[in-house]
């Protein structure tokens, strides 16, 4: 075999000319893009028929829902032979045994929040001046918010009369994970959604189509923080009322024999649709459009140099970092534009992008948002794999009246769950599609 070291030398230098050419390119490419303003990403109108189902109305669905579960679990556990002809009783559930101070307490902290709703919807009718609002605002929140904690502490201390130290810390548990996650804000306990400081219509946050490249960042900041708020109280509340729905009455059902693997199958099952039912609520299509829009202002940033580069891609490396852009944060970037910034070397990913390079939470949010659909997806995939779980089980050879009213009861509210993430996930879709399409064109 014959080395030809003439025919390798012309090899290297056609690679290196093509790679010097295409470094060219890219970086005429990128002077054009700065010189020239990118145009701007253009959204598609969100359908007004599918609006955001109303706080009271969310509220009201899912107090209806915590306190059935909460009755269906006293009925697993202090259930009686009623329809038998020689039971001492008619009842379906032995009343005496269940102590009131539980009952008290489990229907103060399923019906807060619609109680809190109800009054705040009775003073947006209230027609006064804006600043009088507030102060009635604040005053409500107090008011109310106090009387419901001293409430549930006189609960609290009389069931403490009557059992153990371990109970008190069973029903106080949750108080502790609200600080830890909340701290000593009251607004999450009396609300499933709150506004943080921005632009909010009907709670819900607005986004503002700008070519400035900090304001567009400081609203990504916004929706972020919005989004991580609406997470931790989707955690909080799905655990929350499963909790006090399903795990509660078995702490305290000491002197009664039920079906524990029953109960503990009713208490999963309550706190994965509460999860659903949740989500619903915090994260509906019109939501998910509007950080889907800023993601399209936002953009990304993919690295160059990350990867050991060959001898050949080192040099197309080095011609591309010699004529990159130095990254500004008052700037609009094009498509594929190259810039450096902290010692790395990034081209641009859309029509346009003015996220910091390297910034980690910028990248997330335009992972999670770039496609709507994949959270809509995710979920109605779960949702279903849940409803199949509880289909499922009904078809067990020991299985009493009671659990099949209780996954009858799950399964049918898991179904509104489940039809509404499957509608969003095909508003999402459509919309993204058609969206893709126009983004071609242009």
């Amino acid at each position: 075999m014959v080395y030809d070291e003439r025919s390798d030398g012309s090899s290297s230098s056609s690679d290196a000319q093509e790679t010097y050419m295409r470094s060219s390119k890219i970086t005429a490419g990128a002077a054009n893009n700065v010189n020239s303003p990118p145009s701007m990403p253009k959204h598609i109108p969100f359908p007004d028929q599918y609006a955001t189902t109303s706080e009271w109305v969310s509220e009201l669905i899912m107090c209806a829902f915590t306190m059935g579960a909460a009755i269906i679990q006293f009925i697993n556990i202090y259930r009686t032979n009623w329809w038998l002809p020689q039971s001492y009783t008619r009842h379906m559930v032995n009343m005496q045994l269940i102590d009131p101070y539980l009952r008290y307490l489990i229907l103060l902290v399923n019906t807060r929040r619609l109680l809190y709703c109800v009054l705040l919807q009775a003073l947006a009718k209230w027609k006064c001046a804006e600043r009088q609002k507030r102060m009635w605002r604040l005053c409500i929140k107090y008011a109310f918010g106090g009387l419901v904690q001293l409430a549930l502490c006189f609960c609290v201390l009389r069931l403490y009369q009557q059992h153990t130290y371990l109970l008190l810390f069973y029903l106080s548990y949750p108080v502790l994970v609200y600080l830890l996650i909340f701290g000593f804000e009251l607004e999450p306990f009396l609300r499933t959604k709150f506004e943080l400081q921005g632009v909010y219509i009907n709670d819900m946050p607005v986004h503002c189509c700008t070519t400035n490249a900090a304001q567009i960042r400081d609203e990504i900041e916004t929706l972020r923080h919005d989004f991580n708020k609406r997470f931790k109280q989707l955690i909080f509340t799905s655990m929350l009322n499963g909790y006090y729905s399903g795990l509660v009455p078995c702490f305290l059902a000491l002197s009664v024999h039920y079906n524990v693997l029953r109960a503990a199958q009713h208490c999963v099952a309550v706190c994965l649709c509460a999860f659903s039912l949740c989500a619903v609520f915090l994260y509906p299509a019109k939501y998910s459009d509007t950080l889907h829009r800023a993601t399209l202002h936002l953009g990304h940033w993919q690295r160059l140099d990350r990867d050991p580069p060959t001898r050949v891609e080192g040099a197309a490396q080095l011609i591309t970092a010699a004529n990159a852009l130095t990254w500004s944060k008052y700037a609009v970037y094009g498509a594929n534009t190259v810039v450096k910034h902290n010692g790395g070397i990034y081209r641009s990913q859309g029509l346009v992008t003015v996220a910091t390079p390297g910034n980690s939470s910028h990248v997330r949010f335009y992972k999670l948002f770039h496609n709507p659909t994949i959270i809509y997806s995710t979920l109605a995939t779960l949702q279903a794999a849940v409803l199949l779980v509880e289909i499922a089980s009904l078809s067990s050879a020991k299985i009493e009246w009671h659990f099949v009213l209780s996954i009858s009861f799950v399964a049918f509210t898991s179904l509104g769950a489940f039809f509404k993430l499957v509608r969003d996930y095909l508003i999402t879709k459509h919309l993204y599609k058609a969206e893709c399409a126009t983004s071609d064109r242009i």
